[in-house]
């Protein structure tokens, strides 16, 4: 009878294969950890860029436009910019060293066909908080209008949509603002027939800090609707104002400042915005930096940022 050996693998030859195989297991397990660390990373970048890119162009579009159809200052609330304030033509600078500076922004926006201007058609009614014009379409109560004749501008609420008669109302106590004053329009100069109203952009943007690991970047249009986020993780916003400071103004700018007392003079505004990712990634240690008049931050912590930084023309702020 022939006999042969039985085949198979000794036990040491399956503790080297499991030994190798470990090894490679090991490699394949860093390599995909690495690779899903990177792909998180990115991720987090990009959002963090896209939240810059969308807050600087709505920024951007409002600030070049202020003061836009607005010949002279508009009287608006006490306390509703800030305390003291009772008028407006085109920006109000809020400057803060300790934190986030504000800015708040006005504008004629007549640039919408489903929210076009529409003009007075009959002299103004004297005591009245009514107006007489071409068209409603478009507007709606507690919207902000301003009307102008080319000289002066007023800005009001609208309380009531008169649809068939061609009214707009702008009676007191139309929001906890109250734009309008008692009395009607009997403060106003009188708006000849002809003269502009059209809806304003009053707007205020800002950062909501009371969740501390998401700061958001706010836009509040200042009227009767809640402020709306704008961009996620916006930790720091800071404005510098270049002036035209010459006596018979040129156009140039002469000095910048974080806090302009005559908007009137205004003719560049530097906007600086810092965002961070939405998360802390672990081994990676960074300082919030100094930007504008704030100092930076002195706590490392693990955040990436990025900063846009950006210089627009004012067109419209000139006295």
């Amino acid at each position: 009878m022939h006999r042969h050996p039985e085949s198979g693998f000794t036990l040491v030859e399956v503790m080297a294969a499991l030994a190798i195989l470990t090894i490679a297991m090991t490699a394949v397990f860093a390599t995909f950890t690495s690779q899903q660390k990177s792909f998180t990373t990115q991720n987090r970048v990009a959002e963090m860029q896209q939240n810059l890119r969308q807050a600087i162009e709505y920024m951007t579009r409002d600030v070049r436009l202020a003061g836009y159809g607005i010949p002279d200052n508009v009287a608006i609330p006490n306390n509703v910019v800030a305390a003291g304030v009772t008028s407006m033509r085109s920006l109000y600078a809020k400057d803060n060293t300790a934190g986030p500076d504000e800015i708040h922004i006005l504008y004629l926006y007549d640039m919408d066909a489903n929210q076009p201007p529409t003009t007075i058609t009959a002299a103004m009614p004297t005591p009245s908080a009514e107006l007489n014009v071409a068209t409603v379409l478009g507007y709606i109560t507690g919207d902000l209008v301003i009307v102008s004749n080319g000289t002066s501008a007023d800005l009001f609420e609208v309380t009531s949509v008169q649809t068939a008669a061609l009214k707009l109302q702008h009676n007191p106590g139309g929001s906890a603002r109250d734009y309008n004053a008692p009395g009607g329009h009997s403060p106003w100069p009188v708006y000849d027939v002809g003269s502009t109203l059209a809806k304003a952009r009053f707007t205020r943007y800002y950062i909501d800090s009371s969740d501390p690991a998401h700061p958001t970047l706010m836009v509040d249009r200042m009227g009767a609707l809640a402020p709306q986020p704008l961009a996620d993780d916006i930790e720091d916003m800071q404005f510098t104002y270049g002036l035209d400071t010459d006596i018979t103004p040129d156009g140039v700018v002469d000095t910048w400042t974080p806090s302009p007392a005559s908007p009137g003079q205004i003719r560049q505004v530097r906007i600086q915005l810092l965002a961070r990712t939405r998360f802390t990634e672990q081994g990676w240690s960074e300082t919030r930096p100094a930007l504008g008049n704030r100092p930076g931050g002195t706590t490392a912590d693990g955040y990436r940022r990025r900063v846009h930084d950006i210089v627009i023309d004012v067109r419209n702020s000139g006295a």
